[in-house]
């Protein structure tokens, strides 16, 4: 009885420090947030309740939209292999938000994974699955769907940008894909293809129903898009980006660039507003950015779901 008291105080202490540690993240996105005259809000979306941070300033145009990465939920150790599930998946680092902050667009929006700043996830429904392999579930894409709608309904937009960093890349490209009202896609190291990043990373599989930017093909190759990847990111290699461009095929309109003294997380801030200057488009490639060789159209003998070319 003794022992299973203790179990108890111990299961409570756990779920109070991931409280407390979810306050001090969201205190983080707030003062990230608020100098850039971003205003928190909660986007009902399908299942889930998305949170975003939103400047909308000039109805009836376009808005630039911020997708968050995976977050902190997914880990790799040498002494165990696939994810390490932590109580919350919400970011230390919001490199999405960091980025937003820096965007001085009218009508601007960032949106965090689901489950993200939420205080004891679990507690309110919000399975951890859904920062792990279900993080790309159709339930999930048809969340960002919603959200999306219900930012063009509440403010008179026309069409959107959109950005992606890590893991919330493939679905800025889905909704790139699906959706007619998507301008440009831009990402920065951009997961396009989360089953060969987890392969090459030690990561566990996603869920058998997963919905990826690398299934949607020729829909993606009349979108303007640019990626960039950071010459120093070990876990976001070119060759992620490369299985993507196959996926596409011949077009015009997907560019990419090499960026020096970027990684996975760090060197991105402070780069962006240059970044930012160069619109995506199609036939045009930038060439005052550090850009890499064209990426081939096709590799013989190469699987582009898994990458088999490129991994090691």
């Amino acid at each position: 009885m003794k022992y299973t008291s203790y179990i108890f105080i111990f299961a409570l202490m756990v779920l109070s420090a991931c409280s407390i540690q979810t306050d001090l993240k969201k205190q983080t996105a707030n003062h990230i947030a608020r100098p850039a005259f971003m205003v928190e809000r909660f986007i009902p979306a399908g299942n889930f309740q998305l949170h975003a941070w939103e400047r909308m300033h000039a109805p009836n145009s376009a808005a630039t939209i911020y997708i968050e990465g995976d977050g902190v939920n997914q880990k790799k150790t040498s002494n165990t292999p696939g994810y390490i599930t932590y109580g919350n998946p919400t970011p230390l680092n919001p490199v999405a938000l960091h980025l937003a902050s820096r965007d001085l667009s009218k009508n601007l929006a960032y949106l965090a994974r689901p489950c993200q700043y939420i205080p004891n996830p679990e507690e309110k429904g919000c399975s951890l699955s859904y920062a792990a392999e279900n993080r790309f579930a159709p339930e999930v894409m048809d969340a960002y769907e919603d959200a999306l709608n219900d930012i063009a309904a509440r403010y008179d937009i026309s069409g959107f940008h959109i950005v992606g960093y890590d893991g919330g890349a493939n679905i800025a490209a889905v909704l790139a894909a699906r959706r007619q009202d998507v301008l440009s896609l831009r990402t920065i190291a951009g997961n396009l293809n989360p089953e060969f990043a987890a392969e090459n990373n030690g990561f566990s599989g996603l869920s058998a129903n997963s919905v990826l930017a690398i299934d949607y093909g020729s829909a993606l190759a009349n979108v303007p898009q640019h990626h960039f990847i950071g010459a120093a990111d070990a876990i976001i290699t070119p060759g992620i980006y490369h299985s993507y461009r196959q996926m596409i095929g011949l077009s015009d309109c997907v560019h990419y660039s090499l960026v020096q003294d970027a990684d996975h997380t760090r060197g991105w801030v402070e780069k962006w507003p240059t970044l930012l200057k160069h619109q995506p488009q199609c036939a045009t490639v930038h060439e005052n950015l550090p850009a890499m060789a064209p990426a081939p159209t096709s590799f013989p003998n190469s699987d582009y779901r898994k990458g088999t070319r490129f991994s090691k």
